[in-house]
């Protein structure tokens, strides 16, 4: 399987319980998503980026959602927005459907019409959108040799996946220093992941920093990299060990 794609998300909300809910389910999935507190934040995020999706709420502080799309509607262009609305905000959504609103949501947001409120505007299919749950790490540490290790990795990491790779991995080296070559094995649903890249970059300046193994005696195996282009030049540690081609 590809790596599905990953749709980039402008959050606008400023209460801090919502957000919260909001990112959660959001980040479940293949959603990168960026979150400011009040449009004039938005504003600066838009003129910078581009996002396949805005979400925002109508109600925030110094500039509201609606003034936000007022003032960003060049910036925004075909841009979707979705509209979190609440009871007794009937004037504001009036003035929001002027301002080109694609679809609205009433608060309280439940998750699965958040879902399908994004389908329905992205056009999505149900199987563009990953469930990175249904994915769970798995890690395994095989010996070859005296000095070779297998270290196989399976499933989608989590944001403390670096700790909880590594100390799986030294745990299995159980103090011995004369391993000095290794071999990790990632399948694609580790890059479901849109930080998987400075997971894996994390997990390598660990490994190279505690142990006895070097970047030239590290190599990694994964179809990913046969199929896509990845710039490793951000990454200090990743750009240094060897990537196995098929």
């Amino acid at each position: 399987m590809n790596r599905p794609k990953v749709y980039k998300v402008l959050l606008l909300e400023d209460d801090e319980s919502s957000a919260k809910l909001l990112l959660h389910t959001l980040e479940r999935y293949n959603f990168d998503v960026t979150h400011v507190v009040d449009g004039m934040s938005g504003l600066t995020k838009i003129r910078n980026n581009s996002y396949d999706l805005i979400i925002s709420d109508v109600n925030m502080p110094y500039l509201d959602g609606i003034s936000f799309l007022e003032k960003g509607k060049e910036m925004l262009k075909m841009t979707p927005v979705i509209m979190l609305t609440a009871v007794g905000e009937k004037d504001q959504v009036r003035r929001a459907a002027l301002s080109h609103v694609t679809a609205y949501l009433l608060k309280p947001i439940a998750n699965q019409a958040l879902l399908e409120k994004i389908a329905q505007v992205l056009q999505l299919k149900p199987e563009n959108i990953i469930d990175k749950k249904a994915f769970p790490l798995v890690v395994n540490v095989t010996e070859l040799s005296i000095s070779q290790m297998v270290l196989d990795i399976q499933g989608c990491p989590g944001k403390k996946s670096t700790e909880e790779i590594f100390d799986r991995f030294m745990l299995s080296l159980g103090g011995r220093g004369s391993f000095t070559n290794l071999r990790i094995n990632l399948d694609n649903a580790f890059f479901y992941e849109v930080r998987s890249l400075q997971i894996l970059d994390d997990l390598i300046a660990k490994i190279l920093k505690q142990t006895n193994i070097r970047a030239s005696s590290l190599f990694l195996d994964s179809e990913f990299f046969n199929n896509h282009v990845v710039d490793l030049q951000p990454f200090t540690y990743l750009s240094e060990v060897n990537i196995i081609s098929k």
